[in-house]
């Protein structure tokens, strides 16, 4: 009888997790920085305006389809190291640093570029050695939203990503970090990544249903099924960044439901002993 009962239900999840949840992701809110301070003054000069006409630029695309009507932020920080002296062009080194405010952060050191006065940003499929490391991480930061709405979610936008990539390698002057960039894409797509992206899938649902939809039912269901997921994540450092980022949400929902076992689980598997106290007193609770 116990086998009876639960096969409904097994395959009600099964149902609902082949479903694409209305969960947030896709068009992008930027907040721009750039940094000039190590830029001569008249570098400085030539490049005022360019925070602004990076904003403008990714806002004001449509990058995905918006099926959601959702605001996904993307925070990117562009500091100026260097101006390098080439008589035909403005030439510059900088360092970027991105993220969506979630589970994507990214520094990246290794960027050489030229940029004119006034050059208008406009998308095209041509690789340019400034506008498309924009376009780069847009797309990887699409990635990683699309990932949370679907299993997988995310692969259309890592693969513009790489297109990306292995036209910026083909560049004779701006080739520089673009094999790091193309690696990464790979580390993210590769198949021994596919548990931690279907956790993320499954969490990041199940958060978005119980503490903005208040559908705690269904975010029941997702939050549970992705404690499944925790002990096949191979890499303790991606393991340690999902804890960091998710344990004390995830944690208190789960004491909610009175689901002690999962939250037992998730527990013994957190890889940081710092958060042991906080689990202990919520397991108290049984």
């Amino acid at each position: 009888m116990r086998i009876a009962r639960l096969a409904p239900f097994a395959l009600a999840v099964i149902v609902l997790l082949s479903v694409v949840a209305p969960c947030p992701a896709q068009r992008i809110v930027a907040d721009v920085t750039v940094e000039l301070q190590k830029m001569p003054q008249e570098n400085q000069n030539k490049l005022q305006g360019l925070e602004r006409s990076v904003k403008n630029y990714i806002n004001q695309r449509q990058w995905a389809p918006n099926d959601y009507e959702y605001q996904a932020p993307f925070d990117i920080e562009i500091y100026f190291d260097e101006v390098l002296p080439v008589e035909f062009e403005d030439r510059y080194k900088a360092q970027v640093v991105v993220s969506n405010r979630s589970n994507m952060q990214y520094s990246d050191r290794r960027w050489q570029f030229a940029y004119e006065p006034g050059m208008q940003l406009q998308y095209n499929d041509q690789f340019d050695s400034f506008r498309s490391l924009i376009d780069y991480y847009t797309f990887m930061t699409l990635g990683f939203e699309f990932d949370k709405v679907k299993k997988f979610g995310g692969q259309p936008y890592y693969e513009q990503a790489r297109r990306i990539a292995q036209q910026a390698r083909l560049s004779s002057r701006y080739f520089l970090g673009w094999d790091k960039r193309e690696e990464w894409v790979d580390e993210i797509t590769d198949p021994r990544n596919d548990h931690l992206r279907y956790l993320n899938y499954l969490y990041y649902t199940g958060e978005w249903l119980y503490y903005t939809e208040r559908d705690r039912e269904t975010a029941k269901q997702f939050l549970t099924y992705a404690i499944k997921q925790l002990d096949k994540i191979r890499n303790e450092d991606d393991l340690k960044r999902f804890y960091d980022l998710n344990y004390y949400n995830y944690a208190n929902a789960l004491a909610e439901y009175e689901e002690w076992t999962s939250l037992s689980k998730l527990a013994s598997l957190d890889p940081n002993e710092e958060h042991a106290d906080f689990y202990e007193r919520l397991l108290r609770r049984r």
